[in-house]
Order: structure tokens, then sequence, then C-alpha cells
């Protein structure tokens, strides 16, 4: 009968990373979640608040949006984004839906819904561009 194992049992006499260093994939994810999740729960929390609104006109809908953006902005400065990194991932999607507004492509819901996401969805690329941009830890970042 033989003593090999299906599977090889690794040898704990053997050095290895420390049991609490996290790994940096681990870091990254771990900071890429901290900074989304607030954001999407914004989103979701947007959409609601808007079905169940009485007025839904361009100047509500560009309030809403302008108020989501600062406190997203706030959020994203508070992480230890620059500011140019969070005028950015803000100030694309609304540039791109300014357009379809002017060529009234756009309903006032959509900005409210459209805003929001691309903003998110903008931030999320941003941080897979610089992975040192979701840490927590501003000093890290100069």
């Amino acid at each position: 009968m033989s003593t090999a194992t299906l599977f090889p049992v690794p040898d704990s006499s053997a050095p290895g990373p420390p049991a609490s260093a996290p790994s940096a994939a681990a870091a990254f994810l771990t900071g890429f979640g901290a900074t989304l999740l607030p954001l999407v729960a914004g989103v979701v929390a947007l959409g609601p608040a808007w079905s169940s609104s009485a007025v839904q006109t361009w100047p509500v809908a560009g309030a809403v949006v302008a108020g989501w953006a600062l406190a997203a902005a706030g959020w994203l400065h508070s992480r230890g984004w620059a500011p140019g990194a969070v005028l950015a991932v803000l100030g694309v999607p609304a540039a791109v839906l300014a357009g379809t507004a002017a060529l009234g492509w756009l309903a006032p819901g959509g900005l409210v819904l459209w805003g929001p996401v691309g903003a998110v969805l903008t931030t999320a690329l941003a941080m897979t561009v610089h992975p040192s941009t979701p840490t927590a830890h501003p000093e890290e970042l100069r």
C-alpha cells in the first residue's frame, strides 16, 4: 500500500510569507472595493429616490447629479486621490452626457442614472490604470 497522497502536503517547516501580511492582490482588491462600494451604494440609492420624486425636471436632475458628484469628489479626495484625477473621473462622463442632452437624446431621468454610473465606471477604469490610486494612505501617493 502506498503512503503517497493525491495532493501534495505543504511542508510546515518551509519559510513563507508572514500570516498577517496580505498579498499585493488582496490589498489591491480591498482598496478597489473600499473605494467603489460607497459610490455604487450612492448610485443604487439614487434610482428609487428619483423614481419616487414628484418633480422630474432638468433643474432638479442637474441638482441631484451635482450633489452626487460633490459627494463622490469628497469621497475620492478622502481616499487620497489627487484633485486632477477626481476632476477627470467626474468630468468625462459629464462632458459625454452634456453632448447627448444637447442633442435631445437624454431625458432628465437618464442624466440621473447615467451621470453617476458613468462616473463609477470611469473611477474603476482609473484605478486599473493607476493601481496605487485606491489606497487609503495618501502619503504613499506622493
